[in-house]
């Protein structure tokens, strides 16, 4: 059975994919296709602007990335595409990744 993230990290069904939107896209989560990711964050924290969007062309082909490209996301939500394909990638859950981070301190008003 396969598996669909959403942006909203929800776990759905089957092989990776991710749905943005009404429409859905497949992952390729092959290991020469991770290897050439995680190359990109070899000695680094975390990736720029420029890596996120080779990464996508990796996990998603160079049609489909234009494509998503196209649809001008808000950066956060460039972001969390980011962190959806890892964890599409890898087969770690969205709410595995969210548990390993600190929360934001709520202020009181």
């Amino acid at each position: 059975m396969s598996k669909m993230y959403t942006l909203d990290n929800k776990l759905l069904v089957g092989t990776p994919e991710i749905r943005i939107g009404e429409k859905i896209y497949p992952v390729d989560d092959r290991a020469k296709t991770v290897k050439k990711i995680m190359q990109m964050y070899k000695d680094r924290d975390d990736m720029d602007m420029d890596d996120i969007d080779k990464m996508f062309d990796l996990a998603f082909g160079a049609k489909n990335a234009k494509e998503i490209s196209a649809m001008d996301l808000s950066f956060a939500a460039y972001q969390e595409l980011a962190a959806l394909v890892m964890s599409a990638m890898t087969g770690e859950k969205p709410k595995d990744k969210e548990e390993r981070f600190q929360k934001p301190i709520e202020q009181s008003k």
